[in-house]
């Protein structure tokens, strides 16, 4: 078993296009980094079905899933287990654990830190064509997920006009100031200096 992998917590809300980001990075990397590349997908999701993992699979890879609880309180003390386990067995270079939409990431990367030795890397995505519905609703859990990002995707940026992009960009950065924020959408590629900018490499 080679070196611990680098662990990205892909974090946002429902629909905030999560899923689609996950595979077109899958698909970047791959590319980039041949065949012998090695991720690991962990999926969390409340219920005894996910939609997002028939996404993934179409596309080609495996996930683990975790449901029927949320990876920030009922199965954090599993996340560990659960990663260590995927070590032993898959040796990966990379782990991304996309997290439910009510999650609160900061937890489980302090955990997965604390108590795994992980690398963790916090990739938080929020919707431009919902964000002013979403702010008004889930303040607290929008704060909660945009405070401890080490980067901010803004999804969906070809639905919106420009002026409202940059609202999002100044909402982001209230509350996180210095978080470097990329734009995204699901017509376009994640191209190499992106991929890096999220790999934060």
């Amino acid at each position: 078993m080679g070196a611990k992998p680098k662990v990205i917590i892909l974090s946002g809300f429902l629909g905030s296009g999560k899923t689609t980001v996950l595979v077109r990075m899958i698909e970047r990397l791959r590319e980039r980094e041949g065949a012998d590349f090695r991720i690991a997908i962990v999926e969390n999701e409340i219920g005894s079905a996910s939609v997002d993992s028939s996404i993934i699979q179409e596309a080609g890879y495996s996930v683990t899933e975790m449901l029927s609880g949320c990876v920030c309180c009922t199965l954090i003390g599993q996340l560990v287990p659960a990663l260590q386990k995927l070590e032993e067995e898959l040796d990966p270079h990379l782990v991304i654990l996309e997290a439910t939409g009510v999650a609160t990431p900061d937890s489980m990367a302090a955990n997965l830190a604390k108590y795994g030795g992980y690398g963790v890397r916090i990739v938080t995505l929020v919707d431009a064509s919902r964000w002013q519905r979403i702010k008004l609703a889930l303040q607290i859990l929008l704060t909660a997920q945009v405070e401890p990002a080490d980067i901010v995707c803004v999804n969906k940026v070809d639905l919106v006009e420009a002026d409202a992009v940059s609202e999002v960009d100044a909402d982001v950065h209230a509350i996180n100031p210095d978080v470097p924020i990329v734009h995204v959408n699901a017509s376009e590629p994640v191209d190499a200096a992106l991929l890096d900018e999220i790999l934060g490499e």
